[in-house]
């Protein structure tokens, strides 16, 4: 157990002190937005791209943990979406809720957690993970939310929106910079020391400042939401989402259709545990709920701390 808090207090305690120095100053909520933006931007690119240019293919790109991902992800969200329909939630917030469902925190929260946990393979943790998330999930629940008739508006062609939202994602620096990375194992390409130390020194800023961004985000969030369905969400994303993870896992490996070793098998499970993407308050704001995407978020990175030490005493 004191393992398990030492690994994790010290995360968690940098998330609140975030929340401290914005709450009671000197920063500012705007301050947060602005390192957000470099984190997202600049650090968490060459961090990713660093980390991932220096290995083999096989070390990047297992297709075990894609598969069990990619599957337990697309099951939550089927979950999510008929829990939410049941509690009676319009399209859009039943949309918002599929965007939520499976889609982690894994760029601010996942990647420090699990550079404590599984530093040799955090990288391509990471890597996978928003592959996944930016590839698949994400773009599902954004359809679903752009398809969303506004009064007599004519409804969007679903294959032209789902195309308009992987182009934006192909074009956000953070992919970007996994993508290059990917290309530079493909083609064997050795990195120049000068742009391997450059990418190396600017990616050690992503995990400390990704961890106050997430504190500081936290702030001066509208939570006057539905509690109901925030409580919904959290609920799915903390619990069955982890779980669909272990259900495939169960499934898929005695059937020799997936093998993950310890440390990849710890980080898919801790990838369900995560709460949901700390952006998901920007896109709940711009589909006028935003007081349930704040509230989710809030509820899930607050709840997400005993979700994580669960899983790193049993893992671990």
């Amino acid at each position: 157990m004191l393992d398990v808090l030492s690994v994790t207090l010290p995360v968690f305690a940098v998330i609140a002190l975030g929340f401290g120095i914005v709450r009671f100053g000197p920063f500012s909520v705007e301050t947060m937005r602005g390192l957000g933006a470099f984190t997202l931007n600049v650090t968490l690119p060459c961090a990713l791209f660093n980390a991932i240019a220096s290995r083999d293919f096989s070390e990047v790109v297992n297709p075990s943990y894609l598969l069990v991902l990619a599957a337990a992800g697309l099951v939550t969200q089927v979950i999510m979406w008929i829990a939410a329909r049941v509690q009676g939630a319009g399209p859009k917030r039943r949309s918002l809720s599929v965007l939520a469902a499976a889609t982690p925190n894994t760029a601010f929260l996942g990647y420090p957690i699990l550079l404590l946990v599984i530093p040799d393979y955090a990288a391509a943790v990471v890597a996978m993970n928003l592959l996944i998330e930016n590839i698949l999930l994400t773009p599902i629940g954004l359809t679903l939310l752009g398809s969303v008739r506004e009064g007599d508006a004519p409804r969007p062609a679903p294959l032209a929106l789902a195309g308009q939202i992987i182009l934006s994602v192909l074009r956000r620096p953070l992919i970007i910079g996994l993508l290059l990375g990917f290309i530079s194992v493909l083609l064997r390409i050795e990195v120049p020391e000068v742009l391997d130390r450059f990418t190396g020194l600017v990616g050690q800023a992503a995990s400390p400042v990704a961890l106050i961004v997430i504190g500081g985000g936290l702030v001066g969030l509208n939570l006057k939401g539905d509690l109901k369905l925030a409580s919904l969400i959290t609920g799915v994303k903390l619990m069955v989402h982890p779980a669909m993870i272990l259900a495939a896992l169960t499934v898929l490996t005695p059937l020799g259709v997936v093998s993950l070793g310890p440390e990849l098998t710890i980080g898919v499970i801790l990838t369900g545990c995560l709460p949901m993407f700390a952006i998901f308050a920007l896109f709940g704001q711009e589909a006028g709920h935003e007081g349930l995407a704040s509230l989710s978020v809030m509820m899930g990175t607050c709840l997400s701390f005993l979700t994580i030490n669960l899983a790193l005493i049993l893992l671990i």
